[in-house]
């Protein structure tokens, strides 16, 4: 190809900026519109900087015939280690001895659980789910995972089909999701899935806000229909300061960070060049998005 200007904004949306000319757009995708897109008549690729991409005008870039691609396949380490802290905050009771800090209480008399032995379910049994499987089996924990299919993986002890999620509910002491926000995973998780989970069950949502009913939620964590819920995903982010979430005992939330690690954008930069190695050869991208299930 021939050499390329490279031009560095902050912001998209000012109107100064000369993207007119542009035929590679780098961004996270928050600032991807359908009047980003409007202004930028001879885009070809869209590389975004983060794995989800369900924001994106999709219509727009299907009409264009655009090429999206996104980075994946690294997120596995930072987020089983962020899946293994709240397993053994909860298993721990951190929450608790931070507590008694706070009153200069000091309590041997108590006890507190252990992972090993303990049933997790991962909604999501892609690269990232069998990682943290990996991660979690170290553990001794039984990991059970779930995709559409329900077809056997190594490093799952069983593999179940969305349709048996009840089931797998019923035996998970830790479920974790995964899963990409669709049509078909909208608020996949309710009050049914709730009622299904045991008493002393956690939730740790990963995957997409959207993939939870947080009324619901809340309504369960209220009446300890389950224990607790880690949530780096909220369906509105950021989350107005004034919502539910922020108060409740059970939940403790972290704002999207799960892979953001000091170690993101190296690897990031990795993925890019891989795309990039393709498209200059006119070739289908390693890490391209199906435009059509937008994941």
């Amino acid at each position: 190809m021939s050499p390329m200007e490279v031009v560095i904004e902050k912001d998209l949306y000012q109107p100064e900026i000369p993207i007119e000319n542009a035929e590679i757009l780098i961004t996270y995708g928050h600032q991807v519109t359908g009047e980003t897109l409007n202004r930028m008549p001879g885009l070809k690729w869209i590389q975004i900087f983060q794995s989800g991409v369900e924001r994106l005008p999709f219509e727009e870039i299907t009409k264009r015939e655009i090429l999206l691609t996104n980075i994946r396949d690294f997120h596995g380490i930072p987020m089983a280690e962020y899946v293994i802290s709240m397993i053994l905050y909860f298993t721990r009771c951190i929450p608790r001895y931070i507590q008694y800090q706070k009153e200069r209480h000091w309590c041997r008399q108590e006890y507190v659980d252990e992972a090993y032995g303990k049933t997790l379910s991962i909604f999501g049994a892609g690269a990232i789910g069998q990682y943290i499987a990996q991660r979690c089996r170290q553990f001794g924990m039984r990991i059970l995972g779930v995709n559409t299919t329900g077809k056997p993986h190594p490093d799952f002890d069983a593999m179940f089909s969305m349709k048996e999620k009840t089931e797998v509910l019923k035996r998970s002491d830790f479920v974790v999701l995964l899963l990409p926000a669709t049509e078909e995973t909208y608020h996949c998780f309710g009050k049914k899935e709730f009622a299904a989970m045991k008493q002393t069950a956690c939730l740790i949502n990963i995957g997409r806000g959207a993939l939870i009913n947080t009324d619901d939620l809340l309504a369960s964590l209220d009446s300890r229909e389950i224990r607790g819920a880690a949530l780096d995903v909220t369906e509105e982010e950021p989350l107005p300061a004034n919502h539910p979430l922020w108060d409740s005992e059970h939940v403790i939330l972290t704002p999207h960070i799960a892979a953001r690690t000091y170690q993101y954008f190296n690897r990031a930069i990795d993925k890019f060049a891989l795309n990039w190695e393709m498209y200059s050869k006119g070739e289908q991208p390693p890490y391209y998005v199906d435009v059509k299930k937008e994941y």
